[in-house]
């Protein structure tokens, strides 16, 4: 059986500030990874919004992504555009629960897959009580986990929001990951694995957005000298640098991405698959073939200047079909 603590924080004094817990959910000692490897450190940090006699709903977004998706008095919340009272997820109707990847900092094993994601939160479940999820709101790493989970547990999810997530990576967005890592583990060799995190993570932003937004951005006017940064490395550089995960984490969290696969046949969740037009991490055409092979899914092209990053930018276009399909009944 799995073990929690709850850590009960003080209400928020802020007008949007929500009040919270914080649930640790240790994991059984016979919890092993698809691995075959076993968590030094099996703990799941959880963050519950609302009343958990209200329909729950699970929320989860890329590797940067945690627990904090809405907002509240220590954190802004990366998703508080989507999850807010009287929200596209209405906090005053449901119970949002946010989570933290594994692995956790100082974590020995190296391989960690959405399926054991997946099988981590149904320990969450069991210890908050919930034997069925209402939903389950992903975007990016965390859609995934969410096909994963409604894979596994068909039993244990009505609901199944996907955005930008594919059943499977594609192989260029593999190739791109690829560099990243290679570009960590190389920097860690030379003592400078910061170095490293914040290179691989510049990689990422060109990915993350899309050339006609450089567009807009940047001119890219050339330095006094050959080697000078550009006008959009100074941003990349910005952004790496700002950037502090920890590098091990960034690893194995990357390449579980590039290990990601699901069967859309085996979803039996009412599932809604939302696709950015731009997108060139998860082309349009692989989120297409997801959803035609989800049973009875709805599929959502959204128009974005942001590629992948548009759950992010694009609140206010993705956020309506979010409440539709989670308010509408069958």
């Amino acid at each position: 059986m799995s073990a929690a603590t709850q850590e009960r924080t003080e209400k928020g004094a802020k007008k949007k500030s929500q009040p919270f817990c914080d649930v640790s959910v240790f994991l059984p000692a016979d919890f092993i990874l698809d691995s075959g490897e076993s968590l030094s450190r099996p703990e799941l940090k959880v963050r519950v919004y609302g009343d958990l006699e209200k329909p729950a709903i699970i929320a989860a977004g890329g590797i940067s992504a945690g627990r904090a998706v809405a907002q509240c008095k220590d954190s802004e919340g990366w998703w508080s555009d989507v999850i807010a009272p009287n929200g596209f997820v209405d906090l005053e109707r449901f119970c949002v629960i946010g989570f933290d990847f594994l692995p956790n900092a100082g974590e020995t094993a190296r391989t960690i897959t959405t399926h054991d994601h997946a099988r981590a939160l149904t320990d969450a479940l069991d210890v908050l009580n919930i034997e069925k999820l209402y939903g389950f709101l992903g975007a990016s790493y965390g859609g995934m986990i969410g096909l994963a989970f409604a894979e596994a547990y068909p039993d244990r999810i009505e609901k199944l929001c996907a955005i930008s997530a594919p059943d499977r990576a594609h192989p260029s967005a593999t190739a791109l990951r690829g560099v990243q890592r290679r570009v960590i583990e190389f920097a860690a060799k030379l003592g400078d694995s910061k170095a490293g995190v914040s290179l691989a993570r510049q990689i990422a932003m060109v990915t993350y957005r899309t050339p006609e937004e450089f567009a807009e951005r940047f001119e890219s006017m050339p330095g006094e000298t050959a080697g000078a940064p550009y006008d959009v490395c100074d941003y990349l550089i910005a952004r790496g640098d700002a950037y502090h995960l920890d590098p091990q984490r960034y690893v194995t969290l990357s390449d579980s991405i590039d290990r990601h696969r699901v069967d859309p046949a085996k979803i039996a969740a009412q599932s809604l698959i939302i696709a950015p037009d731009s997108d060139r991490l998860t082309p349009l055409c692989d989120l297409k073939r997801l959803a035609d092979g989800v049973p009875g899914a709805q599929f959502i092209e959204i128009p974005s200047l942001y590629g992948h990053d548009a759950f992010l930018k694009n609140a206010d276009l993705i956020g309506p079909h979010i409440k539709k399909f989670f308010e509408e009944k069958k």
